[in-house]
């Protein structure tokens, strides 16, 4: 498929080109991925609540949304990328300005064009009343970055924001699988300090609104399934630019083009569905789901800590094996 875009690319005029790689980014962007996401995340929350118990919904819903960000990383190593490790621990960077910031202004500029002016001043009022549970969704989803950036530094030898080249030879697996332990001491802290807090204030977990939540297993498997899809086709767009723009990307990402991409465009494509379940919580005016839009940021921040776990231990086997990768 990478092929048939370079020959596209190859047929048409630049200008041409761009237009409609950009038109395609924003198909899927703004509704592909999002629909996908929104059957995939009602479902599963549905089916939570029937299995598992109503205080389980808020970590199954935000843990839904990371999906996009193991189906990017399993495709990319089954090419022998380990680059797309980089989407789920960039996706913790995405996720804290998109929670913190781009998904409050989005709802208050359509408040304000929509006329509620009074939706403002109750949703600043529950900030106003939540300031505590604001800070410790904040610290908590700044600690699991933290983890996430040292994690990357295991894996790659580089910081997040350093050109990387594209050779791992100075990686071997012990480095890459200690990155991956990394990982998992972010995913323990998380729960030691999520237990307490699930402790102090058990409606934040039990009284979350309903709507939507079918519990259908038909569609969380077809949400599941195309969320797959739209990770290999978006996949392979990189890929793609790769070949057709590598001297342009290799001047902001260094030579290991792949992993800057997911990084940084990856995570912030496979971040949609967190900022779409924090739009649609926040709006709904109320502790226990504006509980649920800021987990979007910290539960998700630690779910991307247990994929980048499960990434790098998978290529710690297969390093093992004598299988070698590049970035």
């Amino acid at each position: 498929m990478d092929t048939w875009i370079i020959q596209l690319h190859d047929s048409i005029t630049e200008t041409a080109f761009v237009i409609i790689t950009a038109f395609v980014l924003i198909i899927f962007c703004f509704y592909l991925i999002p629909t996908a996401t929104d059957i995939m995340v009602d479902s599963a929350a549905g089916l939570a609540s029937k299995y598992l118990g109503k205080d389980k919904r808020t970590i199954v819903i935000n843990s839904s949304t990371n999906n996009p960000e193991l189906f990017f990383m399993l495709l990319s190593l089954s090419i022998r990328r380990l680059g797309g490790i980089a989407t789920p621990l960039g996706s913790n960077f995405a996720n804290i300005y998109l929670m913190f910031i781009a998904a409050p202004i989005i709802i208050i500029i359509k408040w304000v064009l929509i006329g509620k002016i009074s939706d403002i001043k109750i949703f600043l009022g529950i900030f106003n009343k939540e300031k505590m549970l604001f800070l410790w969704h904040l610290f908590m989803s700044l600690l699991m970055f933290a983890f996430a950036t040292i994690a990357y530094w295991f894996i790659t030898g580089k910081s997040e924001f350093v050109p990387l080249p594209e050779a791992i030879s100075s990686r071997t697996w012990p480095w890459i699988f200690f990155g991956g332990l990394i990982c998992l001491v972010g995913v323990l802290v998380f729960f030691f300090y999520e237990k307490q807090i699930r402790e102090k204030r058990p409606e934040l977990f039990f009284d979350i609104s309903e709507d939507n939540y079918t519990g259908s297993w038909q569609q969380f498997i077809i949400g599941t399934a195309l969320l797959i899809l739209l990770s290999y086709m978006l996949n392979t767009l990189f890929l793609a630019w790769i070949n057709i723009y590598d001297d342009f990307l290799s001047e902001l990402f260094g030579d290991a083009v792949f992993a800057g991409l997911h990084y940084f465009l990856g995570s912030l494509i496979s971040s949609l569905p967190e900022i779409i379940v924090a739009i649609k919580n926040y709006e709904r005016l109320n502790s226990p789901d504006f509980n649920t839009a800021m987990a979007s940021a910290s539960q998700s921040n630690m779910t991307n800590l247990g994929i980048g776990f499960f990434g790098s231990v998978l290529a710690s086997l297969l390093l093992v094996m004598g299988i070698n990768f590049t970035l």
